[in-house]
């Protein structure tokens, strides 16, 4: 008795990590792809590395969204961190978001942060078999800080926005975000931590990085604007 056999190729699962924010998606050592042009951009995007949509089982996230609030261990309680939320973000934060938690042991503290409900329909849609992990920028940021003994500002700039961490002694005294139109504005915001913190002003005090960061006449300015960048 002769038995045709039908095999299907074994399909490997993959994890794929890429960073989502109001522009659009960047994958690892890739031009960002805008939200508009998402469904053939990925496609031609996972075409290019030899993968299909249907492999990818799961998303490693990156958020970089200005809206956040980081939350002392001591005050996260369910009961009132919406309201706590609400009073840094404003009443209607909520609307048409999602919230999230990143905790960050290493400051006894937990990051809330919310992702726009419109993001994850359509990671949906690109990657309907995957499970989802997501992170902020600014939890990653504080998770690979190893709690700066020196004084240190991290600047991650993107799509005009500097989030911005600063450690003194040890401890976390700074996570904001700040939204500059031009290099003035950001010398300005820069200057005011110094000021503030009482800030040596050398160019061990400012690590800067992100897409923003490459870009050489921004980074002229700034020196000549006294910020102390190499």
């Amino acid at each position: 008795m002769q038995t045709d056999l039908h095999t299907n190729p074994i399909q490997t699962s993959i994890s794929l990590p890429l960073q989502v924010s109001e522009q659009g998606i960047r994958f690892q050592d890739a031009e960002l792809i805008s939200w508009k042009q998402t469904s053939k951009q990925v496609s031609d995007y996972l075409k290019s590395i030899d993968l299909q949509a249907s492999q990818v089982q799961k998303l490693i996230i990156e958020i970089i969204h200005p809206s956040f609030l980081m939350l002392p261990d001591a005050y996260n309680d369910p009961l009132y961190r919406i309201a706590f939320l609400e009073k840094a973000l404003g009443e209607h934060c909520m609307d048409g978001q999602e919230l999230h938690e990143q905790a960050c042991s290493n400051v006894e503290s937990a990051l809330l942060y919310l992702i726009p409900s419109y993001w994850k329909d359509q990671l949906a849609i690109l990657f309907p078999l995957a499970n989802i992990q997501y992170t902020h920028l600014l939890g990653n940021e504080i998770a690979k800080s190893k709690l700066y003994i020196h004084p240190r500002i991290q600047v991650y700039l993107q799509e005009q926005h500097a989030y911005v961490t600063y450690f003194q002694h040890g401890r976390l005294q700074l996570i904001n975000v700040f939204p500059y139109e031009h290099e003035l504005a950001l010398a300005y915001y820069l200057h005011s931590i110094r000021d503030t913190f009482d800030i040596p002003w050398n160019q061990e005090s400012i690590r800067m990085h992100g897409p923003e960061a490459s870009d050489a006449k921004l980074i002229a300015d700034l020196i000549r604007l006294n910020i102390p960048l190499s």
